[in-house]
């Protein structure tokens, strides 16, 4: 082999090395985003556009779809979707979330007519009269890639009522923290208007997304924030992660 051969494959095999060098070095496109900006229903001409073409009516529809094909309660499928959905990248990958509330199945086919919630929290077939609070995802063409039901470990039946918040947790992990609100079917009903809310609670759960082949996965991490917890807003769970994630084994937290 001549020298100049020999210097040509150096040269090349120093300059794949440092290719490969600054790729180990790059960091993970992993990245978590929410929003909540919608496009606007109008045209720049001040046509509307049609609700068929714009994504807040399309994301309605299909959550509800979602939700019907879930739902005990069918009768109360309007409310289901009464929660602020948001545009989601994981990723670099466009996405959206759709909060829900509604009483899921036990069973295929199962079916709770209420008798009201006022006192009563009963169906009539028989069973309580439940609600769990969900969050459902679609991609950017609106097929369902994934649905969670929040865990809340209550040792009495509970009616989740509201997801009052969102937010982001840690981007580059795709970790983020939902607010749950909620309350016991048992509690004591309030006998006047100052009572409204007094047998409520509020949790905020951690969920790590993965996305893989256009399907999302979630594992809900209940591990230092506990289940149930008392932690009502997102930038208190925030604070109680770092905590949490100081103590810890570097091993053990991801």
């Amino acid at each position: 082999m001549t020298n100049t051969k020999r210097k040509k494959r150096e040269q090349w095999h120093s300059t794949l090395f440092f290719y490969m060098l600054m790729m180990t070095a790059l960091p993970s496109l992993a990245h978590l985003q929410l929003s909540t900006k919608w496009d606007s229903r109008y045209r720049i001409d001040g046509s509307r556009i049609p609700d068929s073409d714009h994504e807040l009516p399309k994301l309605e529809q299909v959550g509800m779809a979602a939700v019907k094909a879930r739902t005990a309660t069918p009768a109360d499928t309007n409310f289901a979707l009464r929660e602020l959905s948001f545009k989601l990248s994981i990723d670099q990958t466009k996405f959206y979330m759709q909060p829900a509330k509604y009483m899921p199945q036990t069973r295929p086919g199962e079916v709770c007519t209420s008798v009201g919630k006022v006192t009563a929290y009963q169906c009539m077939e028989g069973q309580r009269e439940t609600q769990a609070c969900h969050i459902g995802f679609f991609d950017a063409q609106f097929h369902e890639v994934g649905w969670h039901t929040i865990r809340i470990n209550e040792s009495v039946p509970i009616f989740c009522n509201s997801i009052p918040a969102v937010g982001v947790y840690d981007a580059t992990q795709n970790a983020m923290l939902v607010t749950v609100q909620y309350f016991a079917i048992d509690h004591k009903p309030a006998a006047k208007p100052s009572e409204i809310g007094s047998g409520w609670k509020r949790m905020t759960v951690l969920l790590r997304l993965t996305s893989n082949n256009g399907k999302i996965t979630v594992e809900q991490d209940d591990r230092c924030l506990g289940n149930p917890n008392q932690v009502d807003a997102v930038p208190d769970a925030k604070r109680a992660l770092r905590r949490c994630n100081a103590s810890l084994p570097s091993s053990a937290v991801h």
